[in-house]
């Protein structure tokens, strides 16, 4: 009885870790987006706040340009890695799921 158990309990607990695996990753993503995008705010408040004249706006203007396009490159980044990370937890649920009827 305890077999039959066993090779029910099992995939579960891959399935479990597994999906804790893939949450605890795309958190990780996620905060260090957050945290990124929030310094890039302040860095930019703290960059308008120092603009005495208009070279320096100009320069502050020239400055969002730039960050603007590594946020956006850093998100596309981070949308690959989701999707990438999407791609390899179905295929392992599949593979759990597969092994599992195979040894049911």
């Amino acid at each position: 009885m305890n077999a039959q158990v066993d090779k029910f309990i099992a995939p579960m607990r891959e399935l479990n870790a597994l999906a804790v695996e893939n949450v605890e990753k795309v958190l990780d993503i996620q905060l260090k987006y957050i945290e990124d995008n929030a310094k890039a705010g302040i860095e930019s408040l703290k960059s308008a706040a120092a603009v005495n004249d208009l070279e320096g706006f100009k320069s502050y203007l020239t400055k969002q340009v730039e960050v603007s396009k590594k946020l956006t490159e850093r998100a596309m980044s981070d949308s690959k890695s989701m999707m990438d990370l999407s791609k390899t937890y179905s295929t392992e649920i599949q593979k759990i799921m597969k092994d599992a009827l195979a040894t049911g």
